[in-house]
């Protein structure tokens, strides 16, 4: 019976070691020597910073280990455990952390042969490949909450349309924006969310989650929320395009969404 649970730091070393146990009997993941030696100095010099699930049966069989912003910097599996499911539970352990701090993405950079284990996870690529000290990784992201799509929410307003925005006097409001009371937000706040379709000020609205837009360079992510779920996605981005223009974004529709 495996058991998860987060390590504590005396535990680390013992985190550390089958880290480079497996990495030995995969013969360096195909590294270069190059590569090889940037990913043992990496264990050295950023190993004990980092924070580590641990998946236990009668010894450490599996760690992940990830950073204060959620980005995953190891994801190991004892070589005889792995193609167990071992790593599938160390990551919803981890998504349940992040989804128990308001973290909207979790991102990691995938080593080539890691790439089909994090796409089975559900993780989907957002940049190019790349190679640094001969490494070559994939940048990837698992988008949190896309479940909410479809959802039936109530939207308390505290900026009505045609309102000044706080902190960009020139900007009005193209749209009512306020807050889902039952979700917290990467910022500790409560959900933020866009109601299109509805040109005139009001305090509340109820309607369905009808796109998540999803903010690589912020904590946020904001939901757009409409009458039926049904609207135009060009409407959608003429309406909030002004407001997100600083925002590295990507969009994830209702209409798109294969819902499980």
């Amino acid at each position: 019976m495996i058991t998860i649970r987060s390590l504590e730091q005396n535990e680390v070393y013992d985190a550390l070691n089958l880290v480079k146990e497996v990495f030995f009997s995969e013969g360096n993941l195909g590294y270069s020597r190059q590569g090889a030696q940037s990913f043992l100095e990496f264990l050295s010099a950023k190993g004990e910073l980092l924070e580590y699930l641990g998946a236990y049966d009668a010894a450490l069989e599996g760690i992940l280990a990830y950073t204060e912003d959620f980005h995953i910097a190891l994801l190991f599996v004892r070589k005889e455990r792995q193609k167990t499911g071992i790593a599938k539970g160390l990551f919803q352990e981890f998504l349940k952390l992040a989804k128990a701090r308001a973290v909207s993405r979790i991102t990691v950079n995938a080593a080539k042969p890691a790439v089909p284990v994090y796409e089975a996870l559900g993780f989907e690529a957002y940049g190019e490949e790349t190679t640094k000290d001969g490494i070559t990784s994939l940048p990837m992201e698992y988008l949190i909450n896309q479940e909410m799509l479809g959802r039936t929410v109530t939207v308390t307003v505290d900026r009505p349309y045609g309102s000044l925005h706080p902190h960009y006097p020139d900007t009005e409001y193209p749209c009512n924006y306020g807050y889902v009371e039952e979700v917290l937000a990467g910022d500790g706040e409560f959900q933020d969310a866009y109601i299109i379709g509805v040109y005139e000020p009001v305090e509340q609205f109820t309607g369905v989650v009808t796109a998540i837009i999803y903010r690589r360079n912020d904590s946020e992510s904001k939901w757009v929320v409409t009458k039926d779920g049904t609207c135009s996605k060009q409407e959608v981005i003429d309406t909030v395009g002004e407001l997100e223009q600083y925002f590295d974004t990507r969009i994830i529709w209702l209409e798109d969404h294969v819902i499980n």
